[in-house]
């Protein structure tokens, strides 16, 4: 398993009060069947003016696809580029249940 932690700088006109509704409907229309994500938190802070989210990738591949993806070319064509980071997971915690991915390569 692999996070993603991706952040977007929105425009200091940004209506966030909308933000939690796009969000809401990015994450029924274009995410729930997106190959090898287990799980994304959608994240804002208008303080900061970040907007983004923590996903869960099942393989590092499969975050290279998704940045790659035409729905992070609209943003990045949006918003300008991101910051992100990419980190391997060694354990994994879930409403108390813990998970430990089967060794994979750091790569």
């Amino acid at each position: 398993m692999f996070t993603l932690t991706m952040r977007f700088t929105l425009p200091e006109d940004t209506d966030w009060s909308k933000i939690p509704a796009l969000m809401e409907d990015r994450a029924r229309n274009l995410y729930t069947t997106m190959p090898g994500l287990i799980s994304k938190a959608f994240v804002f802070d208008p303080d900061t003016r970040e907007y983004g989210g923590n996903y869960l990738w099942e393989r590092r591949e499969q975050i290279d696809t998704f940045l790659k993806s035409d729905i992070v070319a609209g943003a990045r064509q949006k918003f300008g580029e991101p910051t992100y980071r990419i980190h391997q997971v060694a354990a994994y915690l879930d409403r108390g249940k813990g998970y430990v991915p089967a060794a994979t390569p750091t790569a």
